[in-house]
Order: C-alpha cells, then structure tokens, then sequence
C-alpha cells in the first residue's frame, strides 16, 4: 500500500473511532439526563433537537459539502474559499433569524420552544457550520488528528456542563440548564472556529459563492429528507401527542441506537470490501457474501428485541416502561436498512446520487403522511411502525433503482425477502413474551453462551482473518459459508 493509502486508512480508522466516541456520549449520559428530568422536560430538549436538526440542513444551506471539491479548483486559496462560504452561510441564517425575531411569537409556538432557546438555537447556527467547513478541510487534506480534537473537545466539555448545571439548578430550571449547558459550549467553541476560518480567508468573493452553491442545493434535499427520515416524527408526536409521550418515544427510540451502531460498524468494512469486488468485476462474490451477513444481523435485532424491557430500564428506567412496545418496530427496521444499504452502496460506486437522494425524498415524505394519519388515531407507537414502513420502502426504491441499473442479482432478493418479513413476524410476536422475563433470559443466555462458546474454540483463527480483514474467511470459520 503507498504512502497516501496508508495515511487514509489510518485516518478511517480514526474517524470511525472518534465517531463510536462521540455517539456513545449520547448513548451513556441519555439514561442519566432520563433519571433526573422530568418526562415533559425530556420530551421538550428531544423535540428542541430534533428542530435543529431539521433546520440545520435548510437554513445554512449545508455549504460545507462543497469544500469537498473546491481544494481540486482552489487548492492554492481554500481558506479563502472557507472563509467566503462561511460568511454567505451566516448571512442566509441571520436573514432567517431577523424573521423569526419579526414573529417571535408565532415561530416559538410553532416550534414548541420558549423565546429563549429560539435564540439560542439560532445563535448555534449561525456559528456552528464554520466547524463543519473546517472539518471536511481536515478531511480532504488527511488532518485527522485536528479533526478529532476539535470534535472530542466540545462533545465531552458540552455534556459534562450540561450535566453538571442540570445536577445544581431547582427541577423547574433543569431544561434551560441543560440547553444552556450544552449548546452554550457549542456556540463558544464554534465562534473561535469561525473567528479563525474567517480571520484565516479574510476574503468573501462571489465567485466561491456561484461555485457552492450548485454543489450544496441538491444536497440539501437528500439531507434534509434524511433529517425529516430521522426525527419529524417526534416533532408531530409532541404536537399530537405532548411533551410526556415525546420523551417516551424518544428514549424508547434511543435504544435501538444499539443496532445501529452495530451496522455501522459492520458497513465500514462490507462498503469497502463491495467496492472492491465491483472494481473487479466479482459481483457473485458479494451476493454469497450477504446472506450470513444478513441473517447475523437479524439474528442479533431478535435477540436485542427480546430485551427490550430491560434496554429500557437502563435507558430510562421504569417510569419509560410503557414505551416498550416502540422498540421492536424501531429495531426491525434496521434490518430494512442493512437491506437498502446494501442496494445504496451499489448505487454510490456508479456514482447514482440523485438516486439515493429520490429514494430518501420519496420515504421521508410517506412516512409524514402516515404519521399525519396514524399517530392521531394510535397516538406515539404508531410512528416506530411509520418508521419501520419508511424503511421497508426504501428497501424497495433501492432495489428499483438498482434494477433499472441492470444490477440487481448481484443480491438475492427472495432471500431479502424472507429474512426481513420473517424477521418482522418472529419480532411481533417476542413483544407477547415481554412479561415472561424468565423464560425470555433462558433464551438469551443460551443463546448468548452457545455463540461464546462457539467464537472462544475459533478465537485464533478468527483473529487472523481480522487482521487481513477476510471477510469470508471469518464466515467461512463461522460455518456459515
């Protein structure tokens, strides 16, 4: 492997490990913020985020993705063009602002937050996409011990004083304690970040804007559909339902981040493993491949949905035991997701963006619709099943695309098939067995011991197929090819 090589894998594995970090932030401190705040104050911070989310996308423009392409344009003066895009990126958030300060009270009810955190929450977004500038710099020219610096640092300092104020403060202040404390630090911290990117450019040229701009626009649907994918179904829950049932579905909702984080890390070695087969013009290979893949990941989603009740415990304790009943659906939909992947994956290496960008638009706006339909009539649960339908659609826009593509039987589809339906079912029914906690741990640990077993008589050979990263070597020692 060349040098350039080295240092990418290098800096992937790093990404990947500051990413596992900073996701696992969230995942520990979420029972901890569950415990001392109040459901309604819960449901409130998880509506508050998911808004952000949504708005990042639309009201900055994402202007950052196009950096990705202007150090090929303007590699002698990218700060220059970091500087200008940051700045144009500030002037639409702050044209957005000046509205929302017009009809404060309007936008404050319609987002369900008080005046306060409305300002706060723009004063973050005005501030924040400078860091997303510099970090896909970073990214682009291999710097990846800055990135992860300037990404560890304020995600541990941000959770830690939030946490910190919410332990301190009177129960009636805990949320502006904790929205202060968190994204306070965040805005600080990025505030320094955008002095520098725009100290370090010191230029604003028009030029750089009509570049960005049609790179970053079509992006933003495909993001913001994504956004919508992941996180409009709390804000209709809280404006059906209220702010206790949001805190229910979200932390009920937090505990399948389990799975995905697990296929996370399964896909950053299956994608790049899968362009390499498609390089190489092996597709058989990744079919045969995908079929212990998949039914391991499946196998893993059934035995997690088995403990739901006691993932959320841990997550929430009991008060958020009635949001059980969210997890299953949530869960099986990740097994759609391996699925859609696989198909995305496919589509990204011949360069089909706008396609996976249809995809997601089509999904994000069908699960609106049956949430706008469902959650009235079936309140909170229905949207992990909304959820669950997205996905599965998905699965079948991909499959669609990567048909007319003429490659579709790199996968078996009848296979796909089976596993994701038959998974649903057996899923369905675990949720019967939830008051059964006997039995259902007798599964689990049998289960549990006969795969440890089973890993710990393999473990050497297992351990060099790791370190090639050999793929079928490890399914084929796990008999399962």
């Amino acid at each position: 492997m060349d040098t350039v090589g080295k240092k990418a894998l290098k800096a992937g594995t790093w990404y990947t490990i500051c990413t596992f970090i900073l996701k696992g932030l969230s995942f520990l401190t979420m029972p901890i913020f569950a415990r001392i705040m109040s459901t309604e104050d819960v449901g409130i911070y998880s509506n508050y985020v998911s808004w952000i989310a949504i708005l990042t996308t639309v009201l900055t423009l994402d202007l950052y993705t196009s950096v990705n392409l202007a150090h090929f344009e303007y590699d002698d003066d990218i700060y220059g063009f970091m500087s200008t895009v940051t700045l144009f990126g500030t002037a639409v958030t702050a044209g957005f602002y000046a509205i929302a300060c017009i009809f404060v009270d309007q936008v404050t009810d319609w987002l369900g937050m008080s005046e306060y955190m409305m300002h706060i929450m723009f004063l973050y977004l005005l501030v924040h996409p400078a860091i997303n500038v510099l970090h896909v710099k970073f990214r682009v020219y291999l710097q990846y011990k800055y990135t992860i610096i300037t990404s560890l640092v304020p995600a541990i300092a941000s959770v830690l004083i939030s946490l910190g104020l919410v332990l301190i403060v009177p129960e009636d202040g805990q949320l502006t304690a904790r929205v202060s404390g968190y994204y306070g630090v965040w805005i600080l911290f990025s505030a320094a970040i955008y002095a520098y990117v725009v100290m370090k450019g010191r230029k604003f040229k028009m030029e750089y804007v009509k570049f960005a701009l049609p790179i970053a626009l079509p992006m933003v649907l495909h993001l913001l559909s994504n956004s919508l994918l992941s996180y409009s179904d709390r804000v209709m829950i809280k404006r059906f339902c209220g702010d206790t049932e949001t805190a229910y579905y979200a932390t009920a909702y937090s505990c399948a981040m389990v799975v995905s984080i697990l296929w996370n890390a399964m896909n950053q070695a299956w994608a790049p493993w899968v362009y390499e087969k498609l390089h190489r013009g092996e597709d058989q290979d990744i079919g045969k491949v995908s079929k212990p893949i998949v039914l391991i990941f499946a196998g893993g989603v059934l035995l997690l949905t088995l403990m739901a009740p006691e993932l959320l415990l841990v997550m929430g304790g009991r008060k958020y035991l009635p949001a059980v009943y969210v997890i299953p659906p949530v869960m099986l939909g990740y097994i759609a997701q391996v699925l859609y992947t696989m198909y995305v994956n496919i589509e990204f290496y011949y360069k089909q963006q706008k396609q996976i960008m249809k995809g997601t638009m089509a999904a994000a706006v069908l699960n609106i619709i049956l949430n706008l339909i469902f959650i009235p009539i079936f309140g909170y649960v229905a949207s992990a099943y909304t959820t669950l339908v997205g996905y599965i659609a998905l699965f079948f826009f991909h499959y669609l695309f990567v048909k007319k593509m003429g490659k579709h039987k790199i996968y078996n589809l009848r296979f796909n098939l089976y596993v994701l339906f038959g998974s649903i079912v057996v899923g369905i029914l675990m949720t019967f067995l939830y008051e059964l906690t006997v039995l259902r741990w007798i599964v689990v640990a049998g289960v549990a011991g006969a795969a440890f077993v089973f890993v710990w008589q393999r473990r050497r050979e297992l351990k060099k197929c790791l370190k090639k990263k050999d793929i079928e070597g490890i399914l084929k020692i796990c008999k399962l090819m």
